[in-house]
């Protein structure tokens, strides 16, 4: 069971109402919402008065697990709860919406060049993945020799190896940098690269970095939504809480960068014209 908690804060200007809440400092409602074998617990706690008052919703939450969905402006600090923040499920977002770009791009393997950042080779499938659309991929890791043997493996099947290396310096020149956990250093790609990732970076880059995606939310979970909790939170929930894993074929229909959205067709358009720029500059 996913348990949403929603706080509504009300002001009690006026005498009247300044009374009223030293006998009612808050309320709280509840109800369950059930659909495809998934149940959903909303406790909405309406505070007129003083801190939320965690205990009275911990005994409405007895039996249900106390990872619980709300607004980063709640503090759950000395509570029994603990928000839940999980990637999972962006990272596999992230994966859908590049392999659906590199499909409708049809660009040829031998013209594209993709770099795969993952220095703790935390995600070392998704590097074989994209060798489908490219046969010039180099991975950069502070684990080498865990690629370097995943290189050997893939050599083995595919016929296809990787470009392994542990200098970022790697990722300058490609089309497309992919990096499955947060950035938290500066990278040394250029303006024209399209960089995905699956958190808000915690450094700037020269290009933007797309980490958020917006595949259309599944007509059969609708009902399990209130209109105040944000849609791939709640998908991300439902994906790594409640074991909904058929969510993982979806198929964002854009990304952002947290300032600008791009649609699938528009990095198709910028990817080709990136690489038809460098045709032309080869026959000058």
């Amino acid at each position: 069971m996913l348990i949403v908690l929603e706080v509504e804060r009300e002001s009690n200007n006026g005498i009247v109402k300044k009374i009223k809440s030293l006998f009612h400092p808050y309320e709280i409602k509840t109800k369950i919402k059930k659909q495809n074998k998934v149940s959903v617990l909303y406790i909405r706690y309406k505070a007129y008065r003083g801190e939320i008052r965690f205990k009275k919703i911990y005994e409405l939450a007895i039996g249900a697990p106390k990872t619980i969905l709300c607004s980063k402006d709640i503090v759950l600090d000395n509570s029994p709860f603990k928000r839940f923040d999980n990637n999972e499920f962006n990272v596999v977002m992230m994966q859908n919406f590049i392999c659906s770009i590199l499909k409708k791009a049809d660009i040829p393997p031998e013209k594209l060049n993709i770099a795969y950042y993952d220095p703790m080779a935390e995600n070392p499938l998704f590097a074989e993945k994209l060798l489908e659309y490219t046969s010039k991929l180099t991975v950069v890791s502070n684990m080498p020799k865990f690629y370097e043997k995943e290189s050997e493996r893939i050599a083995d099947s595919i016929g296809v190896p990787l470009l392994v290396s542990n200098s970022p310096e790697r990722l300058s020149g490609c089309d497309i940098v992919v990096c499955p956990q947060k950035i938290d250093m500066h990278l040394p790609v250029s303006e024209n690269t399209i960089v995905f990732t699956s958190s808000k970076p915690a450094v700037s880059l020269k290009s933007a970095a797309i980490y958020e995606y917006f595949p259309e939310f599944p007509y059969k979970y609708k009902r399990l939504k209130s209109r105040n909790t944000d849609d791939i939170y709640f998908l991300s929930a439902l994906y790594s809480l409640c074991g909904v894993k058929e969510l993982s074929r979806l198929i964002p229909l854009k990304g952002g960068d947290g300032n600008v959205m791009f649609t699938s067709d528009r990095l198709v358009h910028r990817l080709k014209s990136l690489k038809a720029d460098d045709e032309l500059m080869k026959i000058i």
